[in-house]
């Protein structure tokens, strides 16, 4: 899963629990320790917590690089870890809410639109104690810092996750001593709280490169992705890390929050290898798995003592992306056909349906079902509906031939076998890979199995001809522009539809939420037609962790557990 690039699930109107679609069935759902997490997912499992302890979770998947703003770097393991060392202006809560943090700010952000030629400002009032752990003062040049390397002008070397909404910003300025931020629009941007996910330091990118230049930019953002991180301006610093291994946190020393961790430690273990998860929790080599469910993971979690569990559904989702640089699929009368031979049906209930019951097929690309707006865009054109006998007639029509359970063009070409890739170890893609194997040969596609250990790689350089992976969501529309939009950080594809983009760019720019989800509505119509993108269903989310720990809860947004871990620790 990746997390930012879609910031990866509305605009002005929040998405709270409700409407992000997390009612539904309750078959397994929840352990009694984490029965109050259901009416109330911001403040379940609270309690006062005391001083000492090694709390370590699993994590999945090896960490790409420590830059979550690079496209390679920007994972969900990745960001759970740079968590606990990068200020999140804007976090994004369980109930999927979007709230200020209020250790970094002194007061809430002020919007205004209009004057002085600009289309909208934001002004934010830094802390003045909010410090890196170095004692230099968090504040204007953080954000300059991470504009200019991510608004795909100043910084064209830059393999920026998402320049959505960056490149709308005309100016950033510091004023009270760096302390007061303000940022200037040259065009709206309703959903600028999803910009600045965590902050980085600039005095730290300095010292790499100079700031003023491309290539000092350039330089700056690429250590960031090599250099182990001794900086921090969140409530943990990392002192150790094992490559692939492990990393160990413990508290900073200059956190300036209200709330000072109580944990001695924290570790974050890898265990890309899921059968391995639960021995491991049973053994209490971790106290926490943050994994991708499967049902014999959820079986053996709740065999174990004092082990509290959740599965949520939020803003979510599986999906499978067609590389359209691919000399077959860049026809998309072939994708079409492909996309319509897959029965997402049978993958649901042979995969998450069987200990998920809220699992329901997903039909719209940015909305979530039960959200404002909306619409089934999917199930009209037959995509996902296992019908092969309408994927060969669609194959047919367009003059292309099957002899010998082989695909042949119009031109007499057999089409090759297919690269499906997702990650390695995740056993449900897995399941789902073969069950779209079998289904595409009956239209004489092969597709060769084929797992990667570097799923992040992988999508940003486009080793792949067809890709399983999921999006990790927020409350916000507009991050859905770098999915959907020529050159998008996350059209890993290759995506291209002027109208699509017309319609996406006007949406992100519009105050009115009701019309945003139209416009969206009306570009994600064209794109389901082009068959660039099959939805599959919203994700479980899953949380397991021993009991005596307290105030650790699922957050099934891009922000994850690890957005209150400053909070975490051994109950009294």
């Amino acid at each position: 899963m990746r997390h930012r690039v879609p910031l990866i699930i509305g605009l002005v109107t929040l998405c709270v629990a409700s409407a992000c679609g997390t009612g539904g069935g309750t078959k397994d759902r929840n352990s009694a320790g984490f029965a109050d997490c259901d009416p109330h997912p911001n403040t379940c499992n609270t309690t006062r917590v005391k001083p000492g302890g090694t709390f370590v979770v699993a994590i999945e998947k090896k960490l790409p690089n420590w830059n979550t703003f690079d496209s390679d770097g920007n994972t969900f393991e990745a960001g759970q870890v740079v968590a606990g060392i990068a200020p999140a202006p804007f976090p994004v809560l369980p109930d999927s809410s979007v709230s200020w943090n209020r250790h970094l700010f002194a007061a809430e952000p002020q919007e205004t639109t209009g004057g002085q030629g600009a289309a909208m400002t934001v002004v934010l009032k830094v802390r003045p104690e909010a410090v890196w752990n170095d004692n230099t003062p968090i504040g204007a040049q953080d954000f300059v810092y991470l504009w200019r390397s991510s608004n795909g002008r100043d910084c064209p070397g830059c393999t920026a996750a998402a320049t959505a909404g960056y490149d709308a910003i005309s100016a950033i300025t510091g004023s009270d001593n760096d302390k007061t931020v303000t940022l200037t629009f040259s065009r709206p941007f309703p959903d600028w709280r999803s910009l600045f996910t965590n902050l980085y330091p600039a005095h730290v990118a300095r010292k790499a490169g100079d700031l003023s230049t491309p290539d000092g930019l350039k330089a700056a953002f690429d250590a960031f992705k090599t250099t182990q991180p001794t900086w921090s301006g969140g409530p943990y610093r990392i002192t150790d890390v094992v490559p692939d291994v492990s990393i160990t946190l413990v508290p900073n020393d200059r956190w300036y929050g209200s709330v000072k961790p109580t944990l001695e430690k924290l570790v974050f273990k890898i265990l890309e290898d899921q059968p391995q998860q639960v021995p491991a929790l049973r053994n209490k080599e971790v106290h926490a798995l943050t994994s991708q469910p499967n049902g014999d993971m959820i079986a053996e979690v709740k065999k174990l003592t004092g082990v509290n569990y959740r599965l949520a559904k939020g803003p979510n989702w599986e999906h499978i992306d067609a590389n359209t640089r691919n000399r077959w699929l860049a026809d998309p009368v072939l994708r079409r056909a492909i996309f319509t031979a897959i029965d997402r049906k049978e993958i649901l209930d042979k995969t998450v349906g069987t200990f998920f019951d809220a699992a329901e097929l997903l039909n719209n690309h940015s909305i979530m079902p039960g959200s404002p707006g909306y619409r089934d865009v999917v199930t009209p054109t037959g995509q996902g509906s296992g019908d092969i006998g309408r994927a060969q007639s669609i194959l047919r029509e367009a003059g292309y031939k099957l002899d010998g359970g082989k695909l042949f063009t119009k031109d007499g070409q057999q089409v090759a076998p297919l690269r499906f890739r997702f990650t390695a170890g995740n056993q449900l893609r897995q399941q789902t890979a073969e069950l779209i194997q079998i289904r595409l040969r009956q239209i004489g596609v092969e597709i060769t199995i084929d797992p990667t250990d570097r799923l992040g790689r992988t999508l940003d350089s486009g080793d792949f001809d067809l890709a399983l992976f999921g999006w990790v969501g927020t409350s916000f529309l507009a991050d859905k522009k770098d999915l959907w939009t020529t050159g998008g950080g996350g059209n890993y594809g290759e995506y291209s539809n002027p109208q699509v983009d017309a319609l996406i760019n006007q949406a992100v720019e519009t105050f009115d939420d009701a019309q945003a989800r139209e416009l969206f509505n009306r570009a994600d119509e064209l794109m389901t037609a082009d068959a660039y993108n099959l939805p599959l269903f919203q994700k479980a989310v899953f949380l397991a962790v021993y009991s005596e720990y307290g105030n650790v809860r699922n957050n099934p947004t891009s922000s994850g557990p690890l957005y209150n871990c400053e909070e975490w620790g051994i109950r009294e």
